[in-house]
């Protein structure tokens, strides 16, 4: 039986109550993002808290989390608590679509739901967690065009599909893709997942890749950006 907590080298994940796990694709995401000079940050669907706490080790930020499932929202708050970072961490019980702030988020990261029309199973925290029934990209985007500051970015975790489909419908609110890090499993395989930075600045694209493993070992890109967190490396 797997363990219902995940141990990174400055703070544990309690991950029993969540639909969704800590991930090697939203560890991969927490790492990545670019939090130096933001101040005040947003995580929507916060699942566990992993990037709200992969970003708050790295930075002197506010984190803001919103998360609309009871039981995850339970754990995360939990997981902020025990971290070494509770006063700068807050969690919103909500859904983001009725969240409401007064200020703007320099930086908004988010490893959202993303199947459609797929089929579902039994676990509903699961299915909510994964499906987008109740957090479908219009909504995603019309948030975080709601609650973006001019001068901030946003970070979002897809499959490669669902990307060329967030680029497209970002481009209808004024937002632009500038940088994209694709990420494979293994060198020759797929596109595993793709992490879209938007801005509404239209900057030239720039485009980097990741690869996780060279057959059994982690690569040595993905050591290096994984090595302030991960207890094996």
């Amino acid at each position: 039986m797997p363990n219902s907590y995940f141990q990174f080298k400055q703070f544990r994940i309690e991950q029993g109550g969540s639909g969704m796990k800590v991930t090697t694709e939203g560890c991969i995401l927490g790492s990545w993002v670019n939090a130096e000079n933001a101040s005040n940050i947003l995580d929507i669907g916060a699942g566990t808290g992993l990037l709200s706490l992969m970003i708050a080790q790295r930075s002197n930020a506010t984190i803001d989390a919103v998360e609309i499932d009871e039981n995850a929202a339970e754990q995360t708050k939990l997981n902020f608590e025990k971290s070494p970072w509770p006063n700068r961490l807050q969690l919103f019980h909500n859904s983001i679509q009725d969240f409401k702030s007064e200020k703007k988020y320099d930086l908004i990261v988010s490893n959202p739901p993303f199947f459609s029309n797929h089929l579902k199973n039994q676990n509903q925290q699961k299915n909510k967690a994964l499906h987008d029934d109740l957090l479908n990209q219009e909504d995603l985007l019309n948030s975080i065009s709601n609650l973006l500051d001019d001068n901030g970015n946003a970070y979002i975790l897809l499959p490669e599909h669902e990307s060329r489909q967030l680029e497209t419908n970002a481009s209808k609110l004024g937002f632009y893709v500038i940088e994209k890090l694709e990420v494979y499993n293994q060198p020759n395989g797929r596109v595993f997942r793709v992490i879209s930075k938007l801005s509404n600045k239209h900057l030239e694209q720039t485009i980097k890749k990741l690869v996780i493993r060279e057959g059994n070992e982690y690569s040595g890109v993905f050591k290096k950006l994984l090595k302030e967190y991960y207890l094996a490396l």
